[in-house]
C-alpha cells in the first residue's frame, strides 16, 4: 500500500536525502539554542538570565524547540558566559597584536551598591582606516579614587593585554584625579605621588556633585554642574602637563559654556520660567492634552548635561507665545507668565548656544574620527561669539565672557591660531590637534578662510602647519622599508640601487604621480596630498592613498579620540544593565554582561 501511494501521489513524499536526523543533531541543536540565547537576548537585549527558568519562556521554546532541554539560569552564568567571555578577551587580543598605535579613554564609574569600576577603552584604525572602538576592561576599583590608584590599576589592565608600549594617548576628563594619573604617562615613579603640593589635586572617593556659587541662587544663576572638585586647580594653574594625556574636548567645551553663562541675570530670570514651566507641565493632565493635540513636548533640564537646559529653551520657543500662555493659564500663576523681553531674551540665547551644542553632538561621535573636528570647532567657535556679538541686545555679556572663557581653557589651540607663543601647561597645547585637522580631507587648510589671515600670515601659518606634520613624519618611518633596508649590506645595497632611478634629461616628475623614490619623501607627499582636490570621506581617501609616509602618521595620530565620550557610553550600558531590579548580581557576572555587550559585534 505505501508503495503504490508513493507512485500514485509523488509529490507528497519527501525524499529520503532531504530528511532532518533530529536525534543525529539532537545535541548540536541545544548548545546553538543556549548559546543564541545567551548572545541574543541576554546579552544584546540585556534579558536577565533568570528568563530561562521563567514558564512562559520554557513554554515559548517548547514550541519552537521541542526537544530542548530546560536549563538553569546558573548553567548560563557559570558555564557558558565565562566561555563566551574568554573568546571575546581573545579576539580582542588578536586584534590588539596586529595593530601599532592604540588611544585609550580612561574613567572611574560607580553603581547602585557604592562599588567603583574602572572602565578602559581602546582605539585604533583597522585596514580600511575606519575608526574601531572597543572596551578593554572594566574591572573593580577598590579604595579610595586616588591618582595613584587609577594609575596603578590602568598600567595592570594595558600589561595584561600587552599594549602598554602600544598606547599613543590617553583621553580622559579634567578631573584632578586623572590629570595626576597620568601626568607623567604610564612610568610614573613612586616618588611622584608624595610631592605633598599635588596631594591636595586628589579627588574624594565621589566624582559626581553638583554646586552652587555661595553668594548665588537659582533665581540669579544660571547653574550648571561642575563635574569635579578642584578644577581650577588641575586646569587654571596649568597642572595638566602630560605629554600623554589629552582632556576630554566635550568637559572643557561644558566648563567653557558654564563660564560663560555665569552671572548672566536676563538670562536666568527667563530660564527659570522655563525651568518651572517644565517642571509644573508634567504634572497636569491638561497641559498633557493639550501638547499631544499639537504633537510637542517641553524637554526637561538635567543639570550635569549644558545642552539640556538648550534643547528647553528651544522647546519653549518652538511652543510660540500663544501655546505657552495657555498653558500658563492651565497653571494659574502669575510668576510664569512669558513676556515679550522673556522671548527676546531666549532667542538669543539660543542663537548664541546653537553651534556650541552641534558641536558637543558631533565631538562626541563613535562611528568617524573626531580628533581632526577639535581646532575647526575652536575656530568657528571664536568667529561665531565674534559676528553675534552686535546683533544682541540682552546678553552681550555671555559673549564676552565665552571669547574669555575659550581663550583659557583651549589656550593652547588659541595661541598657535594666533602665532603666540604657547606653553607646554596649556589646555590643548598638543600640536597633534593641527596635524589631524590638516590631514582630514575635509578639512586640510581650508578653515583658515575662517581665521582671515592676510596672505603673509596664511603663508607662514601654512609653513608652521606642515612642520609639524613633518615632524610628525620623522616619528613614522616605514616599518616595512626600515626593516628590508637592515637585514644585511647585500641586501641593502640592491633595495638601493632598485630606489635609485636616473632622471631624463629635462623629464621632471609630475606631481599628480609619486615616483618611487618620491613616495618616501614626505614633504613631496605633503604637497601632493594638498594639491589633491579629490574630496573623498576620510576613510575612503586614505585607504586608497599611496602617501605611505603620511599613511603611517594618519594611523598613529588618528587613533585618538577627542572626548571620553566613549567611556561614558560603557558607563550607560552599565547603568542599564544594573537595573534597580538586579542589584544583587555577582560582580564577575555584572562586569562579563557590560563587557559583552559593549563589545557585542565581536560576537559572531
Amino acid at each position: 500500500m505505501s508503495q503504490y501511494e508513493k507512485s500514485k501521489f509523488p509529490d507528497s513524499f519527501t525524499p529520503n536525502n532531504e530528511t532532518y536526523d533530529y536525534t543525529e543533531n539532537f545535541e548540536d541543536n541545544v548548545v546553538k539554542i543556549n548559546q543564541t540565547i545567551l548572545k541574543e537576548l541576554i546579552v544584546k537585549c540585556n534579558l536577565p538570565p533568570t528568563l530561562v527558568e521563567h514558564v512562559g519562556f520554557r513554554n515559548f521554546l517548547k514550541t519552537i524547540a521541542p526537544k530542548w532541554k530546560p536549563t538553569s539560569s546558573r548553567y548560563f552564568t557559570k558555564t557558558l558566559l565565562p566561555t563566551l567571555m574568554s573568546t571575546s578577551q581573545d579576539k580582542i587580543r588578536s586584534l590588539l597584536d596586529s595593530i601599532d598605535h592604540l588611544s585609550i579613554t580612561v574613567d572611574v564609574w560607580t553603581d547602585r551598591r557604592g562599588r567603583s569600576f574602572i572602565g578602559v577603552t581602546g582605539h585604533f584604525l583597522d585596514l580600511n582606516f575606519a575608526p574601531l572602538a572597543l572596551l578593554l576592561d572594566f574591572s573593580r576599583l577598590k579604595g579610595s579614587h586616588t591618582g595613584e590608584n587609577i594609575h596603578l590599576v590602568t598600567d595592570e589592565i594595558l600589561g595584561n593585554l600587552k599594549v602598554r608600549n602600544k598606547v599613543y594617548r590617553i583621553i580622559t576628563d579634567n578631573a584632578a584625579s586623572m590629570v595626576k594619573a597620568y601626568k607623567f604617562g604610564l612610568t610614573v615613579n613612586d616618588d611622584d605621588f608624595t610631592i605633598k603640593d599635588d596631594n591636595n589635586l586628589q579627588l574624594g572617593d565621589s566624582f559626581v556633585r553638583f554646586t552652587n556659587d555661595d553668594d548665588s541662587n537659582i533665581s540669579s544663576e544660571w547653574i550648571l554642574a561642575d563635574w569635579y572638585e578642584n578644577d581650577k586647580d588641575s586646569i587654571d594653574n596649568g597642572k595638566d602637563v602630560s605629554s600623554i594625556r589629552l582632556s576630554c574636548f566635550a568637559h572643557s567645551l561644558q566648563l567653557a559654556i558654564r563660564d560663560g553663562l555665569k552671572n548672566t541675570p536676563y538670562l536666568s530670570r527667563s530660564l527659570l520660567k522655563c525651568i518651572q514651566l517644565a517642571q509644573r507641565s508634567c504634572k497636569s493632565t491638561k497641559i498633557a492634552d493639550l501638547l499631544e493635540d499639537i504633537g510637542k513636548t517641553i524637554s526637561r533640564s538635567n543639570m550635569t548635561r549644558w545642552n539640556s537646559e538648550y534643547l528647553l529653551i528651544k522647546s519653549i520657543i518652538g511652543l510660540g507665545k500663544k501655546t505657552i500662555d495657555e498653558i500658563t493659564d492651565v497653571i494659574d500663576d502669575n510668576e510664569l507668565k512669558f513676556n515679550n523681553n522673556d522671548f527676546l531674551i531666549l532667542q538669543e540665547a539660543i542663537d548664541i548656544l546653537e553651534p556650541f551644542a552641534e558641536i558637543t553632538s558631533r565631538i562626541q561621535a563613535d562611528s568617524v574620527v573626531t580628533a581632526s573636528l577639535v581646532v575647526p570647532s575652536v575656530v568657528h567657535m571664536i568667529e561665531h561669539v565674534n559676528n553675534i556679538k552686535p546683533q544682541l541686545s540682552f546678553l552681550k555679556k555671555i559673549c564676552i565672557q565665552l571669547e574669555q572663557s575659550i581663550s583659557k581653557r583651549f589656550a593652547g589651540i588659541v595661541k598657535r591660531l594666533f602665532q603666540q607663543s604657547v606653553d607646554v601647561s596649556d589646555p590643548f597645547s598638543d600640536q597633534m590637534y593641527f596635524v589631524c585637522t590638516v590631514l582630514d580631507p575635509e578639512f586640510k587648510f581650508y578653515w583658515l578662510t575662517q581665521m582671515k589671515y592676510k596672505s603673509s600670515v596664511e603663508s607662514q601659518m601654512k609653513q608652521s602647519l606642515t612642520q609639524m606634520i613633518l615632524d610628525e613624519c620623522e616619528h613614522a618611518v616605514d616599518s616595512s622599508l626600515s626593516s628590508a633596508l637592515m637585514v644585511n649590506n647585500d641586501n641593502t645595497q640592491a633595495i638601493d640601487i632598485s630606489m635609485k632611478k636616473k632622471r631624463k634629461l629635462f623629464h621632471y616628475d609630475d606631481d599628480s604621480n609619486l615616483s618611487i623614490d618620491s613616495t618616501a619623501n614626505p614633504t613631496y607627499e605633503i604637497n601632493a596630498y594638498i594639491n589633491d582636490s579629490t574630496r573623498l570621506r576620510f576613510s575612503s581617501y586614505w585607504k586608497n592613498s599611496s602617501l605611505c609616509s603620511l599613511k603611517n602618521v594618519v594611523k598613529r595620530i588618528f587613533s585618538v579620540q577627542a572626548s571620553s565620550a566613549p567611556i561614558e557610553r560603557v558607563f550607560s550600558q552599565a547603568g542599564l544593565i544594573m537595573s534597580p531590579r538586579r542589584t544583587s548580581m555577582l560582580e564577575e557576572v555584572f562586569r562579563s554582561l557590560v563587557f559583552l555587550r559593549v563589545n557585542q559585534n565581536l560576537l559572531q
